[in-house]
């Protein structure tokens, strides 16, 4: 019987020593633990650990993300707020930022021009850069005015636009520069027109030119009566008659 008892433990201590596993001491059952002068001191210590420390801070209600979404720490609020910051320097200085309309030719007769040509630019004269908000993709405007002011001619009108935002920028020193033309159809010679150009959105950059063409007076065609009756066909002239002798 005490045979059996002391035989026991050391089958099993040989069965275990020849699959590689070392029988566990009393010793082994206590680790050691770092002196507070070992750098390994805080990986074992929950308050100095670095893991343990910042998963305290993303576990934190301060950093949580809100549920609020149009809180002040909101994916959206955030966003904005970046855009915002970017362009904190960004300002529009109307004292130093000009615009400049060129028509061409400034002379003309209308009986060998059917269009001018108009250079309107945009010139950023200030130290900072220069956004241009602008509702569609239309950029600019042009306008014809007679001498009362009525506009004959609306240069948006014969094109089309995106209805989609949009944003220019100057950079400082630099400038725009647009290039169109514009009909002379509704002109008579000797007439005083105004050319208005504009930054659609923008009106504190409006210019203007005059011009005043020479050429041939332009009449009105005549409108035809439409109850008028055509004109009689003429009448053949009576041959005399010879004489009988």
């Amino acid at each position: 019987m005490h045979v059996s008892r002391l035989l026991t433990p050391l089958l099993a201590g040989a069965a275990l020593g020849s699959l590689g596993i070392r029988p566990a001491h009393a010793q082994d059952a206590v680790p050691v633990i770092p002196e507070k002068e070992s750098p390994f001191f805080v990986l074992n210590d929950e308050n100095e650990n670095p893991g343990q420390k910042a998963r305290r801070e993303l576990d934190s209600p301060a950093n949580q993300y809100p549920r609020n979404k149009s809180g002040d720490q909101s994916a959206s609020k955030m966003f904005t707020s970046f855009f915002t910051d970017m362009f904190s320097t960004v300002h529009l200085v109307k004292a130093h930022s000009e615009s400049k309309l060129l028509v061409e030719p400034k002379s003309f007769s209308l009986d060998d021009r059917r269009e001018i040509v108009v250079t309107y630019t945009v010139f950023n004269r200030t130290a900072k850069l220069v956004k241009l908000d602008f509702p569609t993709s239309q950029r600019i405007e042009i306008l014809v005015r007679d001498g009362n002011g009525k506009v004959l001619e609306k240069w948006s009108d014969d094109r089309a636009f995106d209805d989609i935002s949009g944003v220019v920028m100057i950079n400082p020193g630099e400038r725009i520069q647009y290039e169109e033309k514009i009909a002379t159809r509704d002109m008579q010679p000797g007439q005083t027109y105004t050319i208005e150009a504009s930054l659609a959105n923008n009106p504190e950059f409006t210019r203007t030119a005059i011009v005043t063409p020479t050429g041939k007076p332009r009449g009105a065609l005549p409108n035809p009566t439409p109850d008028a009756a055509p004109p009689a066909p003429a009448q053949p002239l009576a041959q005399p008659t010879p004489s009988q002798g």
